[in-house]
């Protein structure tokens, strides 16, 4: 393939992932403008919905102070035709007064004692009167005015009168308007689809009535975005539904919402064919300079296959003068054979590595000093013998297996064992290969040899480790499964399961942070207590220790660090941690157990906190604290609710949680990198043992039926101000 079309062929690579970018921004791009333009489409119509809102509301305050006048009370008609027409001054269209048959006593734009004609809706009158609720009308041209009004309707209470509100449709059109930004039409419908107001027409659209697909498509909601054709043009709209039942439309013409789009297209379109032809001509120039330069390469390789000698290829291009470099070197090392030769022999007797040449029937020729210190044979002890002799007896067979790949002339590379002078086998890695004559033949075989016995050794101590790293990676998920289940079982929301599990996962966490720390050896309790009460103890509570310098197992740290965790988060959250002047003391001491065996005994006591109440149930860190610490620790658990503080023990066999390794002399920083105490949920990861993990998991896992006495749980504080609220989230 020609270089020119192998450049075009890389253009055209580099244009092509171009162009998909841009195919994909402008569909990003176009989905967002879409995006924006529905969520600016429903704040619109809210806030139209809003405003019409309060002007019902006004409106409906209006006749509420209305129907509580004396005068209406006291049949003084007169007195309140006067009072009616004051208020009017205040509040946008008039006052009709109406008998619960529909007759029309007053109306606040006539004459007090006028013969007023009755209602037209006699029926909606009887409504409002018998149900004692308010109700609104659709759109509807008044008698007197000729004016497109709606009318609000309210029961006075203790008569037979209903009071109506007219309110003029040029009213509610001006309000429509100064909420409807420039390029959007808004429009007020009825309840019966009957348009009330349009912002972009005049009075002759009142009481059109909108499309029947877009009130189906409405009727199911209270808001939302859909999109409708309107006077022959397509419209997107975002819509808000009244209390009332009226609907508000904000809708805007689609084709005002492509045309930024359609620009950007098209700015897109050509800037990508600019910069297409500017990258097809740089790279038309760019080849062209290769290929000079590769051509001055060309004719420095002819002088080199002449024989001839060259000192530099010099061109504009980097790569291009480095193999212009190596080909004048190598002219030079070809003058230089025999010099080289002589560098090369004393390369071998000088090599880390043991080499040596061995002819065709197995006798060794020449045995280097690497190869002198490897096997313990001085040179005039290997020369001239056979090579079998550094060779078990049933390895043998590789000698044979050397000798054909020589002759096939092929090199040969394995890992075996070989014999010493004294006797014992070392690890090699052997490459050998034939040697030949200058015209070819085939006269011996080189062997170099490596030694591999502490390559071996690390690899065999990297499998150990692999292993180990693997036991304990499937107990650790196994355990965080059985978490993840029972904290799922026992959360309301998603929300509160992520908060709970994250929270626990962060307790497990920093008992392995202090394990890692001392190579899984284990931590003293005086570590544990203070690494994981360090995000709960701050300025407003304290923590106190007291205990003889105790160094606990690896399981040992995880059951009782996932223990200490609930009880640390819970006393945060609802006692002596999360209030000032509060004190958590944690004293443990070694004793004798009622059969003369050592125990360890360990107690939590909460003071200076809130007032202590059993929980209402029991919830996951209840279980944590008494029944997975039992079963775990093999140890017995006592909790008890003193309304001075709550008090927590355990009593665990020495020979079960204590490690025969002495403490170690530096103290790990108790400042784990995980969430501070205010945000860390409550609960921690389940207790992990690295004998038995299915024990532990199925404890986690069980749902238990009795109760138990705890102080920590997920989402059951035990220690707690006594509240409805509170004993409501128990459990």
């Amino acid at each position: 393939m020609p270089l020119r079309v192998a450049l075009a062929l890389l253009a055209l690579g580099v244009l092509l992932p171009s162009l998909a970018f841009f195919a994909v921004e402008y569909r990003v791009v176009l989905a967002e403008k879409q995006a924006e333009v529905e969520r600016q489409g429903r704040l619109f119509a809210r806030a139209i919905a809003d405003d019409i809102t309060r002007e019902i509301a006004v409106k409906r305050a209006q006749l509420a102070v209305l129907g509580t006048s004396p005068h209406l009370v006291g049949d003084n008609l007169a007195g309140f035709h006067a009072q009616a027409r004051q208020s009017v001054a205040a509040v946008p269209g008039w006052i009709v007064l109406f008998a619960q048959d529909g007759h029309q006593i007053l109306n606040t734009q006539e004459p007090f004692g006028r013969a007023l004609p009755p209602t037209r809706n006699p029926a909606l009158i009887r409504h409002v009167h018998d149900t004692m609720s308010c109700a609104t009308t659709g759109v509807f041209a008044s008698p007197r005015t000729e004016r497109s009004v709606v009318a609000l309707l309210c029961p006075v209470p203790g008569t037979d009168y209903v009071l109506s509100g007219p309110l003029p449709v040029d009213h509610l059109s001006s309000v429509v308007a100064r909420q409807t930004p420039s390029g959007w039409a808004a429009t007020l419908i009825d309840r019966d689809g009957l348009v009330i107001v349009r912002s972009e027409a005049s009075d002759t659209t009142v009481g059109d009535r909108l499309p029947d697909e877009v009130r189906r498509r409405v009727a199911a909601g209270t808001g939302g975005w859909t999109g409708f054709m309107l006077d022959g043009e397509e419209y997107q709209a975002g819509w808000q539904r009244l209390s009332n039942g009226w609907t508000v439309f904000a809708a805007v013409p689609r084709a005002t919402v492509d045309a930024p789009m359609r620009r950007w297209k098209s700015d897109v379109l050509w800037s990508l064919v600019v910069f297409s032809g500017l990258a097809v001509l740089c790279a038309a120039l760019a080849g062209e300079w290769i290929i000079r330069s590769t051509r001055d390469l060309s004719r420095a390789a002819a002088v080199i296959g002449a024989g001839g000698v060259i000192d530099r290829v010099d061109t504009g291009i980097r790569e291009v003068n480095e193999v212009g470099q190596a080909l004048a070197q190598a002219s030079h090392d070809r003058a230089k054979g025999e010099i080289a030769n002589a560098h090369l022999a004393a390369l071998v007797s000088s090599s880390g590595d043991a080499i040596m040449s061995v002819s065709l029937d197995g006798e060794i020729l020449s045995w280097n000093a690497a190869a002198e210190e490897l096997y313990g044979y001085r040179a005039d002890e290997a020369v001239c013998r056979p090579h079998a002799m550094l060779v078990p007896p049933d390895l043998l067979g590789e000698l044979d297996e050397k000798l054909a790949a020589a002759r096939a002339g092929r090199s040969l590379r394995l890992e075996t064992i070989r014999l010493r002078k004294d006797g014992t086998p070392v690890e090699v890695s052997l490459d050998a290969a034939p040697i030949r004559s200058t015209d070819g033949t085939l006269v011996g075989i080189s062997v170099i040899a490596h030694d591999i016995s502490q390559r071996k050794r690390n690899e065999a101590h990297v499998q150990f480790v692999m292993r180990e790293l693997s036991h304990r990676t499937k107990n650790l998920i196994t355990v965080i499964i059985a978490m993840a289940r029972r904290t799922a079982r026992q959360s309301d929301t998603f929300t509160d399961f992520e908060t709970k599990f994250s929270g626990r996962l962060q307790g497990l966490a920093r008992s392995h942070d202090l394990l890692v720390h001392t190579d899984w050896r284990g931590a003293t309790l005086e570590e544990l207590v203070r690494f994981q009460l360090a995000p709960f103890v701050g300025e407003s509570a304290s923590l106190d220790t007291a205990g003889p310098e105790l160094m606990l197992r690896p399981e040992a740290v995880q059951n009782l660090g996932f223990a200490l965790h609930e009880l640390a988060t819970n006393a945060n959250k609802y006692g002596a941690l999360g209030q000032a002047g509060g004190c958590v003391r944690i004293d443990w001491q070694v004793g004798p157990g009622p059969h003369g065996e050592d125990r360890v005994r360990l107690r939590w006591q909460e003071a200076g906190g809130p007032a202590v109440e059993p929980p209402g149930r029991v919830g996951f860190g209840s279980t944590v604290i008494q029944k997975l610490t039992e079963a775990a620790l093999n140890a017995t658990v006592t909790v008890a609710y003193a309304r001075e503080g709550f008090r927590w023990e355990v009593d665990m066999p020495a020979a079960e949680v204590l490690s025969e390794m002495p403490p170690p002399r530096g103290v790990v920083e108790t400042v784990p990198d995980h969430a501070p105490a205010g945000d860390t949920p409550m609960g921690d990861a389940p207790p992990v043992s690295a004998a038995t993990p299915e024990a532990d998991t199925a404890s986690l896992e069980s749902t238990s039926a009795e109760p138990a006495s705890a102080h920590t749980a997920s989402a059951e504080p035990a220690v707690r101000p006594p509240a409805p609220a509170e004993e409501a989230r128990a459990g």
